[in-house]
């Protein structure tokens, strides 16, 4: 799993559609800029923020509020983001090495 890239696009949210058991749902993501989290939206309902693979808030009526909880920092939020990293970084053996490479390649 690589999460250390980050792919731009020309257009901020990206749709999809997911086929489950011959339902499809429509699936959006808005990525929240200078974060790490992106907000999902299904079928225009239900919206929730993730990290990666790992959702970090439960589902709430719009995606403004989701957004509104994702840039308050709290000592929980810093915590839950502590330890999705190292869950990551024990997933991903060369996770370390990565880190400072990108670093590495940042500071020249």
């Amino acid at each position: 799993m690589e999460t250390l890239e980050k792919k731009s696009t020309s257009m901020n949210v990206k749709k999809a559609v997911k086929k489950d058991s011959g339902n499809e749902q429509m699936i959006e993501r808005w990525q929240i800029k200078d974060t790490p989290f992106t907000v999902i939206t299904i079928e225009g309902k239900e919206h929730f923020g993730v990290m990666g693979e790992y959702r970090v808030t439960e589902g709430m009526k719009s995606r403004g509020e989701v957004e509104d909880e994702l840039r308050c920092i709290t000592w929980n939020r810093m915590i839950q983001v502590m330890m999705i990293l190292d869950e990551i970084k024990s997933k991903d053996k060369d996770f370390s090495k990565k880190i400072k490479a990108k670093l590495n390649n940042k500071t020249k």
